[in-house]
């Protein structure tokens, strides 16, 4: 049977599987866009994970300046000028220049200036105008001596950039409840701004660790599972060398760190797609900040890094863990409350008690006998039984 060549046509053969799913799916391009731009515009997303941020980060940042109070002169004021050839090197420019030709009082007006713009910061207090302030006043403090910092002065400067974008102030701040009193309405400009500065965020984030966990890989030491002992045991980092060597004393779980680090690392921006896949990632990267932070003495680089890990974290999960530290800490209040109670009904019974057991309450004290006047009419009686005991 010879098939004509009319009968070869796509309308003759019909639709093809392709065309089907195009001519079904026409309007998911248009869809698509109209969800982006539904996501920018009508919610502030992560406002509970930047509030967990900023409360988190600013505690270190002031527990960073507080701990390096004495000496921040030698370090980061005049007593750094042998670093000014390596401040050019590094080319900053205005206006984190400010305290390379500082005297004493400038510099520690602006050290104690830096604090309190940290702590307006923590607390939440006109964050729009304190997060930028903070950057310039932090970067130039942190520019006059770069070889004493860690990878976690760094990071947080590069996350201060991305927050002047966003609402860290959303919860739990005084700017929250100013708001609410006030009862302010929020624009889709900052909101759009907020949801960038989320998406840089995030995007940080997946470099920081995509980057590490690729670095990592090149090592051979990382390639036969033995890269967690030498840091632990060398003398820059073990400084618990008790707890270095029981955490290194068995072979297979240094192996297990090793190979768990860098696969968490490497497939960190693949495993926030799935929420199961997502959750486990970050409790695998807390528990290594956490390992890091006491093990090899880096609290402050830990603790940096774990807060910027709380943004991909739900706020209904920030609201459950709130809600159960409120509901722990009401029965404990109210289990020491009764205990008072308790301890203050038996108090007296105990004393009452500690009485009635004495020596002294037992045996009843020998009195005299009850002096008679001569002129009364029992004068004469008692002087006669008295002298009847004495025969």
């Amino acid at each position: 049977m010879v098939v004509k060549d009319s009968e070869r046509t796509p309308a003759a053969m019909g639709p093809t599987p392709i065309r089907s799913w195009a001519r079904k799916n026409r309007h998911f391009p248009g869809k698509l866009l109209d969800r982006v731009v539904g996501w920018f515009i009508e919610n502030r997303h992560a406002d509970y994970g930047f509030a967990v941020m900023r409360i988190a980060s600013g505690s270190f940042l002031l527990g960073w300046l507080l701990l390096n109070l004495p000496i921040a002169s030698r370090i980061w004021g005049p007593g750094s000028a042998y670093w000014q050839p390596y401040r050019e090197i590094l080319g900053y420019k205005f206006p984190f220049t400010f305290l390379q030709e500082a005297g004493p009082g400038f510099f520690w007006a602006w050290y104690l200036v830096t604090i309190a713009l940290v702590v307006a910061f923590t607390l939440g207090w006109r964050t729009r105008i304190v997060t930028p302030l903070l950057f310039i006043a932090y970067t130039a403090l942190n520019g006059q001596n770069t070889p004493i910092s860690d990878g976690g002065n760094y990071f947080i400067r590069i996350m201060l950039i991305y927050l002047i974008l966003v609402d860290v102030s959303r919860r739990w701040s005084l700017d929250s409840r100013r708001r609410a009193k006030t009862n302010s309405p929020e624009t889709q400009t900052g909101s759009v701004l907020h949801n960038i500065g989320l998406c840089l965020v995030v995007a940080q984030i997946c470099i920081v660790y995509l980057e590490a966990g690729l670095y990592k890989v090149q090592g051979s030491l990382w390639q036969d599972g033995t890269a967690v002992y030498y840091p632990l045991q060398s003398e820059a980092y073990g400084v618990f060398p008790p707890l270095a060597d029981l955490m290194t004393h068995w072979t297979f779980p240094v192996v297990i760190a090793t190979y768990v680090t860098v696969l968490a690392q490497v497939a960190f921006p693949f495993l926030l797609f799935n929420k199961i896949t997502r959750r486990f990632a970050l409790i695998v990267l807390l528990g290594m900040h956490l390992s890091i932070a006491v093990a090899m003495g880096l609290p402050f680089f830990s603790g940096i890094m774990a807060s910027a890990d709380a943004v991909l974290v739900s706020g209904a999960t920030w609201v459950a863990i709130i809600t159960w530290l409120r509901i722990a800490l009401t029965e404990n209040r109210a289990a020491l409350a009764l205990r008072a109670k308790i301890d203050a009904r038996r108090a007296p019974q105990a004393a009452e008690g500690a009485v009635d057991d004495s020596p002294d309450s037992t045996t009843e004290p020998e009195t005299e006998p009850d002096a008679v006047d001569e002129g009364s009419e029992d004068a004469p009686r008692v002087a006669a039984a008295q002298t009847t005991q004495k025969e």
